[in-house]
Order: structure tokens, then C-alpha cells, then sequence
């Protein structure tokens, strides 16, 4: 199948997507022409360890043409940020970045701490790397603009029957009994937004000029909230320095790398004063220039309303320099200019972002070094608790997930130096057993993952866990004697009394609870079950999803599972409108209404 996808593959540009052997995604990739770069994973050569290890998980493949490059860079970047691909360039822990989000989608705009990025018609400025710093913000702001912050769903020109309490301590406009009407309140909302922009100038002399006029008609107790607003405004400015006079809008993005580890430094320059500084820390760039790392970082950070400045100033021109020139422009809607300074006042601001990256990564390095040292106590204790002969720096532990032998899966997780390798995990969907049989589910895994490392694949663990008690673990022992890899230490532990047990052993071993070689083999068979959990339940809703799409008339195989691929999941699919729909590949604007006509007929909430 794969040799016919690749002789079919087309010339254009666009975005390929690998999977592995169970359809998780590996890598988002683009290309000018789409046969040409997909087939050279497939070929045999001089190539990186990461680009080997790569072809070795290859098992399919997806691609999408593009009318042209900056789509394809567009689509390429939504990828990267909803699968977060193991061999790409990832923005490290950037779910859990807080945002502020401005929910201008509302009749009635709310401004929120949120983690989750979405295009649903709200303004979003962050992502923060400080929670404390996006607290301590929107405390401010509720405090200078008395916007809502209650989810009830207010509609202009209908009312509640009562206001809550924020509006009788003067916390809030009211707007849920007709207090403020819309275009006030839009008002109000557009000084948060110029506020967040760093437009404080042009705020200060709404909110004095609104004192003044309040004081002159004698409204002395709303004048007095006006002067409180300015100067807690006043207090915010202060923090932020000026580094340009007039109207400058610039990002500074310095750059640090050590390893597989790079840090970049954002100096976020608003109106000529410094906003923000933020850091981020990236990984996956071992193998990859500086322009490769500064590229990846802004197609994440950019990506969707987040809003690119009019200049970015970089440490190293990317490759693809006007491409990246021209999406950032559709991104944020005005012209951006990248720029590379070798003197002056931008290359010193610059060189000042990478000394704050390089001291940002090297004390990331320090708590790195000192959770290693943690861990290799861990692991020491381990080897001595189990009698090991070799230190256990690898550990793959194993799981099965089913229900009553239906969309029956296994997992293999693996853990080097006592932490997870996530880029080496493997699914794996039971074949050759049929009904509830946990034992011999586990029989087939290993015999799967063992006859891979026979031919080459992986490298050989120095520990194997079994989430299982004796059954398991000697079904297991026998398949290691069978491909001849009986040496490889194997233990199980059972959940009910965290007993250890060794093949061929009546007897079990039971450490301390506060043992942390215990502890370590708790966190890998969590870790297994999670995996296994996790995907025996995406086949069940796939399988139940894809049950239910077949009662839309006109929706064959095919189109059922582009819709899926395409929006993930059917909560999602369910929400989109026809616009959304009709950009499924096959998906035609007739086709879309009808899927939304379906959902609003028979699934309507």
C-alpha cells in the first residue's frame, strides 16, 4: 500500500503528515513539491540518528496539497499545534501556557485566564510564562474596568431578575439587569484591549479627560474612580521602560541552545516601552540551525490571533525568509518585516534578549542537573531493591486496555534515566487474540515489539515491566526465551499490593511505599496504563463516531474519515459551521450543509 501511495504522490506544494503503525502522528512537514520530500524517508542513506529513528516508526502517511507555499505554511502550523509531533521542533509545555483571553464573541465580553487557544472570535494576548504575573494582571484590570465575570448568558434587551454581588460593590457594569447598555459596555472593552496592547498613553488621556468631566459636573464620587483607575494605570507604566520614543511596535526574540534544549527570550516592545519578557524553552533542536529553531518557534507563537508586531527582530535570517514575511502578514493582518541587526540600537537590545536566554537556559540546565542526580539515586536504589546486575537506565513497561475483548490494545512506554521518552512509545492494536485474555493479549505484544529489536528496531531495555501479576509476567518470560532475549531482566508489579513478581518465583518482593525504586516502577506502570487507556478509548469513540456518521445520507467511508481527521474529534465536528466544513478535502459547500443540517436535526444539544 505504501509503494502505491508513493508512485501516486503528487508534484505540488504542501503539507505530509507521517504516522506510525497505528495512525499517531511523528512528523508535520511541508514541501514545494510533495513527491520529492516524502519519498526521501523512504529511501535508505546518510542520514541523522533522529531522521533514522524516524523512518524506522514510519508506517503511513497523509499529504495535502496547497495552492500555494504560505498555505501550505499555515496548514503546517495548525498541525504541529494540535498534534505536537514528537520529531518536531516543540514549543515545550505550551498547553499549559496561560492566556488572557477577551471573549469578544459575546454579546457582553468577559476577560479571562485561560489554557486553551482557539479561534472562536476571541482576542487572546500571551501565551504567559507566569502564572503569578497573569494573575496579578487580571487582578488590575478587574479592578480598573468593572467588566463581568460571571458565565451567565446575557442578550441585549433581555434582563435578570437580579444582579449579583460584584455589581453592588461597584465590581461590575451590570449589564445583566440593564445597567450599561451595549455600546458603553464595548466601550469599556475596547480600553482593556488598549491596555493589553501596551496602548497605555492614549488610555491614560480617555480615562483623565473622563475625571475632568466627571468633576466638572459634579459627579464627585465617579470622578474619584476615574483618578483611582489613573493611578493604578500609572502604577503599571512605571514598570514598563521605555526603550524607543514614538510609536514602535517590535518583538526581540534571543536566542540560547545547549543539546537538544534551546531557550528564546522575547522582548515584547509596545509604543516604545518594554511590555513584556517572556521565555520559552524549546526541544528537538539538537540537529537543527538557529534559523530552523527561530522559524519553528514563530509558526507556534504567532499562530492564530495572537498578532505579530511590525518588526521582529531575529539572532539568524531564516531559510525561507519572505515565505515566513508573507504568513505572518496573513496571520496578523498588516505588514511584518523581519530583521536580522548587526549594530545599533536593535542589535544591542538583541544581544541583551540572548544574555537573558542564556541565563534563563543555564539555570534550567542547573535544575535539570540537579533532578538527574535525584533520579540516579532512584535508579541505584532500584538496582539494588531487585538485585539487577546492570543499571537500569532503560525501562519499558507494558499494559493492555480492553473491554470485554473489544478494541482490545497494548502499550509499551519507555523511560531513560527514570524519566519518560515519549518519542518512544508504541501502540499496538491486538490482532491474533479473540475474547477477554489479558495473558495472551500480552503474549502478542512482546512478541510484536521483540521481533522488531531482532531486525534492528530500538535499542534493548535494561528493565521490562508488566502492569500484571504472575500470569502475565511468565507468558511474557516465555516469549524472551522464545526470540532468545531471556537475559533481559522482567519483572510484573500488581496494583492490588504493589507486590513486585519475578518469573518462575512463587515468591514476591514488597517494598516500602516510600522506597522510590518503587515509587519509579509505579510511575512507569501508571504511565503504560494511561497510554493504553487513552487509545483504547480514542478506538471506541472512533469506532461509535464513525457507527454514527454513517447514518448521514451522502457520507461514504471516505468522507467520514477526512471529517474525523481533520477536526478530531465529533464534539468538534458537531460545532463547526459550514464554512468550517467545506474546507474538509471532498467536503463541498452542499455536502457541508447537509452534515450541519443533520447534526442540527438529530444531535441538537
Amino acid at each position: 500500500m505504501l509503494k502505491e501511495k508513493l508512485s501516486r504522490l503528487p508534484a505540488q506544494s504542501g503539507v505530509y503528515i507521517l504516522k506510525d503503525q497505528v495512525g499517531e502522528v511523528l512528523y508535520v512537514g511541508k514541501a514545494k513539491s510533495l513527491r520529492s520530500r516524502v519519498r526521501s524517508y523512504f529511501q535508505k542513506g546518510v542520514a541523522s540518528p533522529k531522521t533514522r529513528m524516524l523512518q524506522e516508526r514510519i508506517g503511513d502517511f497523509e499529504v495535502y496539497i496547497t495552492s500555494n507555499e504560505v498555505e501550505a505554511m499555515i496548514l503546517e502550523s495548525n498541525l504541529i499545534k494540535k498534534h505536537q509531533p514528537p520529531f518536531n521542533i516543540r514549543l515545550k509545555d505550551d498547553k499549559t501556557y496561560p492566556y488572557l483571553k477577551v471573549t469578544l464573541q459575546e454579546g457582553f465580553p468577559r476577560i479571562i485566564k485561560t489554557r486553551q487557544f482557539r479561534r472562536d472570535g476571541a482576542r487572546y494576548f500571551g501565551p504567559y510564562t507566569s502564572v503569578e504575573a497573569v494573575n496579578r494582571t487580571l487582578k488590575w484590570l478587574l479592578r480598573l474596568f468593572p467588566l463581568r465575570t460571571c458565565k451567565r448568558k446575557i442578550t441585549a434587551g433581555e434582563k435578570w431578575e437580579r444582579a449579583c454581588l460584584n455589581y453592588h460593590i461597584k465590581k461590575c457594569l451590570g449589564p445583566c439587569i440593564g445597567a450599561v447598555d451595549p455600546q458603553e459596555y464595548r466601550q469599556w472593552v475596547e480600553k482593556v484591549i488598549l491596555f493589553l496592547e501596551g496602548k497605555q498613553e492614549e488610555l491614560l488621556e480617555q480615562v483623565e479627560n473622563n475625571m475632568q468631566k466627571a468633576a466638572l459636573n459634579q459627579e464627585y464620587e465617579q470622578a474619584a474612580e476615574y483618578r483611582d483607575a489613573l493611578l493604578a494605570m500609572e502604577k503599571v507604566r512605571e514598570r514598563q521602560e521605555v526603550v524607543w520614543k514614538g510609536d514602535e511596535e517590535k518583538d526581540i526574540l534571543g536566542l540560547a541552545r545547549e543539546g537538544d534544549r534551546s531557550c528564546i527570550q522575547v522582548f515584547q516592545i509596545r509604543h516604545g516601552r518594554l511590555l513584556g519578557r517572556e521565555h520559552f524553552f524549546l526541544e528537538g533542536t539538537g540537529e537543527r540551525t538557529s534559523g530552523e529553531i527561530v522559524t519553528a518557534f514563530m509558526q507556534q507563537y504567532y499562530l492564530g490571533s495572537r498578532g505579530a508586531p511590525r518588526e521582529i527582530i531575529l539572532p539568524e535570517a531564516p531559510e525561507e525568509r519572505e515565505l515566513i514575511e508573507n504568513w505572518l502578514n496573513k496571520e496578523a493582518e498588516h505588514r511584518v518585516v523581519l530583521t536580522v541587526p548587526q549594530k545599533g540600537k536593535k542589535f544591542r537590545l538583541l544581544k541583551l534578549a540572548r544574555e537573558n536566554a542564556e541565563y534563563q537556559l543555564e539555570q534550567e540546565n542547573l535544575m535539570e542537573e540537579e533532578k538527574r542526580k535525584k533520579e540516579e539515586k532512584d535508579l541505584k536504589q532500584l538496582k539494588n531493591a531487585l538485585g539487577l546486575e546492570t543499571f537500569p537506565e532503560i525501562i519499558e513497561g507494558y499494559d493492555i486496555s480492553n473491554i470485554g475483548g473489544e478494541e482490545a490494545v497494548g502499550s509499551m512506554v519507555v523511560f531513560v534515566h527514570g524519566r519518560p521518552a515519549g518519542e518512544r512509545y508504541r501502540r499496538y492494536k491486538i490482532r491474533t487474540v479473540e475474547g477477554s485474555n489479558d495473558v495472551a493479549m500480552m503474549g502478542e505484544v512482546l512478541e510484536r515489539r521483540l521481533e522488531r529489536l531482532k531486525n534492528g528496531g530500538g535499542t534493548t531495555p535494561d528493565l521490562i515491566l508488566i502492569d500484571g501479576g504472575k500470569g502475565q509476567v511468565n507468558r511474557v518470560h516465555s516469549v524472551l526465551e522464545k526470540f532468545n532475549f531471556g537475559e533481559i531482566p522482567l519483572i510484573g508489579l500488581a496494583k492490588k499490593e504493589e507486590e513486585i513478581v519475578f518469573p518462575g518465583q512463587k515468591e514476591g518482593l514488597r517494598l516500602d511505599l516510600g522506597n522510590r525504586g518503587l515509587q519509579l516502577l509505579q510511575k512507569v506502570r501508571d504511565e503504560a496504563h494511561r497510554f493504553a487507556l487513552g487509545y483504547h478509548r480514542r478506538l471506541r469513540l472512533r469506532s461509535m463516531t464513525h457507527s454514527l456518521l454513517e447514518d448521514i445520507p451522502g457520507i461514504g467511508p471516505k468522507k467520514r474519515k477526512a471529517l474525523l481527521d481533520h477536526f478530531g474529534s465529533l464534539a468538534a465536528l458537531r460545532q463547526a459551521n459550514v464554512r468550517e466544513l467545506s474546507k474538509v478535502p471532498g467536503i463541498n459547500k452542499k455536502t457541508a450543509e447537509r452534515i450541519r443540517d443533520w447534526f442540527q436535526e438529530n444531535l441538537q444539544s
